[in-house]
């Protein structure tokens, strides 16, 4: 085999002439897109700006450990959301009330109903009720519930009509959903007010 032959075989291994170029081209389209992506990121990345809080929302109510219905609480009962979630006010988090909170009603409010003895068998065994979580920020959100509340904002502005449901379904916030609400309220929208 002389060496011009084992040029041509080599060619032939690596797709010919066109491998190489094919190959460049790759790479460019590559560099062009990335380029792209991070020079006009308006046109790439989307914050959730054009979605409305109703598509925020997704899935069918989820399976929670004690079927709670905020409806059956909330606008039947008349019971104030405060009463159970007590945080909100002086807190970054709103609270989810403890099995104790739950059977100081329900000692004396249907104690034998099913769902009821499964609250005080988790209260009995020490154990925190395992909730699925509903509401999701990502990690690197601040969101401190006290400055939005004794901003005067209702709680169904960013959770919706809780008070209607009987089982909530999961929902994501989007960035975009609260530089709009902090565009219509004029509060402050620079990113350490939220990225801490």
């Amino acid at each position: 085999m002389n060496s011009s032959n084992a040029i041509d075989k080599a060619v032939r291994l690596r797709g010919g002439w066109w491998g190489p170029t094919l190959i460049l081209l790759f790479v460019l389209t590559a560099g062009l897109l990335l380029y792209g992506y991070y020079a006009y990121p308006h046109l790439a990345r989307d914050y959730g700006h054009n979605i409305a809080f109703d598509d925020a929302m997704f899935g069918i109510g989820l399976e929670q450990p004690i079927p709670f219905s905020h409806r059956l609480h909330v606008t039947n009962k008349e019971i104030d959301c405060y009463y159970c979630h007590s945080y909100p006010e002086h807190s970054l988090n709103a609270g989810i009330p403890s099995a104790d909170k739950c059977l100081g009603c329900h000692n004396y409010i249907i104690p034998e109903h099913e769902e009821i003895l499964k609250l005080k068998n988790y209260k009995a065994n020490g154990q925190l009720i395992p909730w699925v979580r509903v509401y999701y920020n990502p990690d690197h959100v601040f969101f401190p519930h006290y400055r939005h509340i004794n901003a005067d904002l209702a709680c169904q502005e960013c959770h919706g009509e809780v008070e209607t449901a009987d089982r909530l379904r999961q929902v994501t916030f989007y960035m975009g959903m609260c530089i709009q609400c902090h565009t219509r309220k004029d509060a402050p929208k620079n990113c350490a007010v939220c990225h801490q």
